[in-house]
């Protein structure tokens, strides 16, 4: 085995996710060519064909698979041993990219900006709000360094960590329930008109299993993949929602809204932090990961406590 560089490591594992050279060489900034030739210079290194070249792009051969293993864990001790140099430092430094959720950008993300912005000034934050399908591919493409997501399937080179479990709630607006001061059972209630995500959003099918499995009612569904519109939906009323703890619990006190937890069977969603499977976090996207986690679960353990049947 010949001298092996850790560029053409990274963009081995960046023609293997993609399964194209051309998107690989878009996600590592490389031109085509360039790529090309460091993964052929690759395969003579190792002494093996890593990938079958067909006219759609390309298909990784079982040593292809094997050596993307390897590779994944030797560019996470890279990126660790760059981390490690820089916690050395008594301040932080650097950019975080981070994704997040409509769920967490109205009622998480503000608490944990101003408390990170004082600790850290010198950290300079980035946020792309979308929903799980969008933030999942930025992951996989190393456009984030991190994400907070509802759990589910997962494309090769994304890793994933638990944060937290979270109540979904039917949230109505209290004309609608004409003053019922107990909790609206979803699974008994009368046909309502449910505004819910659409299909790119995680937590969609496994609502879509409760209400065909658990509900005695055919409720109308409206898809409306924007977060500030539901809740404009929900305070002119006619409509209702199955919206996470974290989104709706900050607004408990609201006396144009009533919250019902779903418990009767339960509806849960987990939150998963997701990141690239051969990148370390840098120390700063190490401490807001930290801050946006402390945040969802001090919501988590709010519904929890509300809403305990002990």
């Amino acid at each position: 085995m010949r001298h092996i560089k850790i560029q053409q490591m990274r963009y081995f594992v960046a023609v293997y996710e993609e399964r194209s050279i051309t998107a690989a060489a878009h996600r590592v900034n490389a031109t085509q060519s360039g790529v090309s030739m460091q993964i052929r210079d690759f395969e003579d290194g190792i002494g093996h064909k890593l990938f079958e070249r067909t006219s759609t792009g390309v298909t990784p051969t079982k040593v292809g698979d094997q050596i993307y293993i390897r590779c994944n864990r030797v560019l996470l001790e890279v990126d660790q041993l760059a981390a490690d140099v820089e916690a050395h430092t008594d301040q932080l430094y650097g950019t975080v990219r981070a994704g997040i959720m409509p769920t967490f950008a109205k009622s998480i993300l503000a608490p944990t900006l101003i408390e990170f912005a004082g600790e850290h000034p010198f950290v300079d934050v980035r946020i792309i709000e979308g929903y799980s399908e969008t933030l999942t591919a930025k992951v996989a493409q190393g456009d984030l360094d991190f994400a907070v997501v509802p759990g589910g399937e997962l494309p090769i080179g994304v890793r994933s960590t638990h944060v937290d479990t979270d109540l979904e709630i039917l949230v109505q607006n209290r004309k609608d329930t004409k003053g019922d001061p107990d909790p609206i059972h979803l699974t008994t209630s009368p046909p309502l008109n449910l505004v819910l995500p659409g299909p790119g959003n995680a937590r969609r099918p496994r609502i879509d299993r409760y209400l065909s499995n658990m509900c005695q009612s055919k409720h109308s569904i409206l898809e409306l993949d924007s977060m500030m519109a539901t809740f404009d939906l929900l305070y002119w009323g006619g409509y209702a929602s199955v919206l996470p703890g974290c989104l709706c619990l900050p607004s408990i006190e609201d006396p144009r809204l009533k919250l019902s937890p779903l418990l009767d069977p339960v509806l849960q969603v987990d939150y998963l932090l997701i990141e690239p499977t051969a990148k370390a976090r840098s120390k700063a996207v190490s401490a807001f990961a930290d801050s946006l986690c402390a945040q969802i679960n001090k919501w988590c353990q709010f519904g929890r406590d509300t809403y305990s049947r002990d």
